[in-house]
């Protein structure tokens, strides 16, 4: 199987370019990446990753994270352009996207959300069969990490806060 048919992949092009929950693009590619290539810094999971954090600063207003994780994004686009992940969609213009994005970024004009032009018709397929679902209250796609339950999150850093200090 080619790696973007993974269902997580497959489900990312579907949250970026359709429902535009950039939260949920950053979770599921962080799972798929966790699997393939954990701890692999300079993957094109990574640059896709980064993309999509960068895209929910952006339309948060956060400037600064916005203007970090684009750049870290582009940087990583640049060093796996040939990986596997960006054959089945418009590499160039998915750079394009991005730089663009990160000029804008700098300029603090308003958000501006793109698409990725995926170009594999298998792929592509994939993607339109999953049903849309009805968007989101924007509220809360614009601020998904602060209204979710963060419980388990916060009780696995105070364990490894205690482990950390010897506790």
């Amino acid at each position: 199987m080619h790696p973007t048919f993974h269902p997580n992949f497959v489900q990312f092009l579907k949250e970026f370019n359709d429902i535009n929950d950039y939260f949920e693009c950053h979770e599921l590619l962080e799972d798929y990446w966790k699997e393939v290539a954990p701890r692999q810094k300079v993957h094109s999971l990574a640059a896709l990753i980064l993309l999509s954090t960068s895209m929910y600063h952006w339309r948060r207003g956060n400037f600064s994270g916005a203007l970090k994780t684009m750049g870290g994004s582009i940087k990583r686009m640049k060093e796996t352009s040939h990986s596997p992940f960006f054959e089945t969609i418009n590499f160039h213009r998915l750079y394009q996207d991005a730089t663009n994005a990160y000029n804008s970024i700098q300029r603090q004009e308003p958000f501006l959300g793109f698409q990725i032009d995926i170009q594999n018709k298998e792929l592509l397929s994939r993607v339109e069969e999953i049903p849309f679902v009805k968007e989101e209250d924007r509220n809360f796609l614009i601020h998904k990490h602060m209204l979710r339950d963060r419980s388990e999150i916060l009780e696995e850093r105070e364990k490894q806060k205690k482990r950390r200090e010897g506790h």
